[in-house]
């Protein structure tokens, strides 16, 4: 297979669009975001507007991809799903932690978000795909979430969807699910985050059964560990895996292409 990867983008349409200008989809069996399309990474607060625009982006694009596009949760994607219930039509009663992702933006930004995004578009993202052999999640997995049951790694994917699929259809109900869960490196209270909160310096061990691929955490310093590869560089850089191996592509226009520039 070939698989085009694309790392955390933050709001950055700019370096999205580059890569499917530079990259024919056409070529690739499957396209994979790592999620965190939220929340940008400067100083500048986005406006509503510019929220809608990106989910309007993203929505377009799984139309016409359809199957071959795979977007996976990001931390910074979580909360406006888990907000819909104070935010917006939901028939449910939300759970006591909900004040928690109050804590972590608004629900003007959540409304944005979700005037474009219904609950089956939601229920798309994934908390990781196995796909030509890869694990592909947000922050990367770690043993404990990755369940044991079952003799091959499908069969081991298969118990996660389910598990997360659970996690996700509950979430206004029930107290975080530890899949969510943010370890001591992040500022949390558990051992190691999960899937959307691992942190690849102080916490990612590659011991699964298969190698992995995340985003992030910034791996400007160190983006491999073992077969594993951690690619979110600040919207510099997105990936190309073909035959088992990982291809970094560097984004012209970003600080890694002028610094590259500079001392060639």
């Amino acid at each position: 297979m070939k698989l085009l990867v694309i790392p955390d983008l933050h709001e950055n349409l700019d370096f999205l669009k580059y890569i499917l200008a530079v990259e024919d989809t056409a070529n690739f069996d499957h396209v994979i975001l790592l999620g965190d399309y939220f929340d940008r990474r400067d100083d500048a607060s986005s406006t509503p507007d510019d929220l809608v625009r990106v989910a309007e982006t993203l929505l377009g694009i799984k139309k016409i991809l359809g199957d071959k596009l795979h977007l996976l949760c990001g931390n910074h994607d979580l909360p406006y799903y888990a907000l819909r219930p104070v935010c917006g039509d939901f028939s449910g009663s939300p759970n006591r932690t909900i004040g928690h992702w109050m804590e972590v933006t608004t629900c003007e930004r959540a409304e944005a978000i979700n005037s474009v995004w219904d609950a089956n578009f939601w229920r798309q993202l994934k908390g990781a795909v196995l796909l030509d052999g890869w694990l592909f999640s947000h922050a990367g997995m770690d043993a404990r979430w990755w369940p044991q049951a079952g003799k091959s790694p499908e069969d081991r994917m298969k118990h996660f969807a389910r598990n997360w699929q659970e996690a996700f259809e509950t979430i206004y109900r029930e107290a975080e699910n530890p899949l969510f869960s943010v370890g001591r490196a992040r500022g949390g209270t558990s051992d190691v985050g999960g899937p959307l909160w691992l942190d690849w310096d102080a916490e990612f061990e590659d011991n699964l059964d298969v190698p992995q691929i995340a985003g992030h955490t910034r791996c400007a310093r160190q983006n491999q560990k073992g077969r594993s590869y951690c690619i979110d560089m600040a919207q510099a850089a997105y990936a190309v895996v073909e035959d088992g191996e990982v291809q970094l592509r560097i984004w012209p226009d970003s600080w890694l292409g002028d610094s590259l520039s500079k001392s060639v």
